[in-house]
């Protein structure tokens, strides 16, 4: 599953429950910077949010906002990210 925040394209394997981010507009060596993958217990969505619990008390989460063209949250006039040669090698160390 993939999906969009303001700062980020997340990639959740869930039949792992992992998950990595490539950030925007963070580029090493010509090549956006991709995170390890980690362990999430339970992802939350929502119309404008998302929540990645870390812990499975919930006590630990990240939130974000749900990027989109013309995005209200970061004033982003950028069309959502697609799937290319980044994200299908991210997948590919899964």
């Amino acid at each position: 599953m993939i999906l969009e925040s303001c700062h980020s394209t997340w990639v959740f394997d869930p039949q792992r429950m992992e998950f990595c981010r490539i950030l925007r507009h963070v580029v090493v060596g010509g090549t956006r910077v991709t995170t390890q993958w980690r362990r999430y217990y339970r992802l939350v969505e929502d119309s404008r949010t998302f929540t990645v619990e870390l812990d499975p008390s919930g006590t630990r989460r990240l939130r974000c906002f749900h990027h989109a063209e013309n995005c209200r949250e970061c004033g982003g006039s950028t069309a959502v990210s697609r799937i290319d040669e980044e994200l299908q090698a991210a997948l590919a160390t899964a």
